[in-house]
């Protein structure tokens, strides 16, 4: 991730160091390139970063769901069946915690995951737009995205502790979903305070404008692991095993598509007549639907559009 956020800011940094002071007399006919030549058909390349609502984080705090969508109880959750749910992964569960007998810990709802958070993840799409003139133009873009969403949970150990005051320490454990979203906006793009900046002689290079549109996402539930330390390796919560510990089953893969809007405003660069960069920031109120989860809400965008004219 670190090396994507220096991509991005280094993108950002050419493009800033690259722009040259354009300011015209316009009373005495200087113009090298007029407003209405910049329209036409542009293609381009989206990069930047989304960060998703935690509303929907919670799929993948280990309860699951069945075939339907919904979601499982406790009893039958694919954290405690992973936990606890046949012999093997018993004693997994102990050599966890240090090589501990099975009735040295516990395990039960009160440790399943509290609050689950995207983290910010890298985003990246194709920009088609066309300009009507320097100002006005319609677009359409394709983005995809996959958010990652991490919580903890617990194992209690039974027993005196080496704490003073502490009977029953937790030990912590981490949690991981991840899952695929592909969004296409319709939208208008609009650049402003052209006509202002010229009259009073001053460059149009950088000027600000605004998105806004429709969307459409599509969501797919990707993984659900959970790691047990370094002694363990990471367990996939969406694979199933019966009491001997054979392999009987897999979760069906949840998928969905939602509507939407989305609004957003940056600053524009023109650098020449055919190359544009565009960045800004984009509010995205998303429709997500995951099996019984149909959630709305805001998802944040930062992105950097390079975009050119073709012809």
């Amino acid at each position: 991730m670190n090396k994507r956020i220096y991509i991005f800011f280094a993108l950002f940094v050419i493009a800033s160091t690259t722009i040259h002071a354009q300011v015209y007399n316009w009373a005495d006919g200087e113009d090298p390139y007029h407003a209405d030549s910049i329209g036409g058909l542009y293609v381009g390349l989206n990069l930047g970063f989304y960060k998703a609502h935690n509303s929907t984080a919670s799929m993948y705090g280990g309860y699951g769901f069945d075939r339907e969508g919904a979601r499982l109880p406790f009893s039958s959750s694919w954290l405690n069946q992973a936990i606890q749910g046949i012999p093997d992964f018993e004693r997994r569960t102990g050599d966890a915690l240090g090589g501990i007998p099975n009735d040295a810990w516990s395990f039960d709802e009160s440790d399943m995951p509290g609050v689950m958070r995207y983290n910010a993840t890298f985003m990246w799409g194709g920009h088609l737009r066309y300009m009507f003139n320097a100002d006005f133009g319609v677009f359409a873009e394709i983005n995809g995205s996959n958010p990652v969403t991490v919580g903890e949970f617990t194992i209690r150990t039974l027993g005196s502790s080496n704490l003073p005051g502490q009977q029953n320490p937790l030990r912590r454990f981490q949690i991981r979903g991840e899952e695929q979203r592909m969004i296409i906006n319709l939208g208008v793009h609009r650049v402003i305070g052209r006509g202002a900046r010229e009259r009073s002689g001053k460059s149009t290079t950088l000027l600000p404008y605004i998105d806004f549109g429709v969307n459409t996402t599509f969501v797919k539930f990707e993984e659900n692991l959970i790691s047990l330390g370094e002694l363990v390796q990471p367990v996939d919560l969406t694979e199933f095993f019966n009491q001997q510990g054979f392999f009987i089953d897999e979760a069906r893969i949840l998928t969905g598509v939602g509507l939407g809007a989305f609004g957003g405003a940056g600053g524009q660069i023109q650098l020449g007549s055919k190359f544009t960069i565009d960045i800004g920031y984009v509010a995205s109120f998303e429709q997500i639907k995951l099996g019984e989860m149909n959630e709305r809400n805001f998802q944040h965008i930062f992105v950097l559009k390079a975009i050119y004219l073709t012809f």
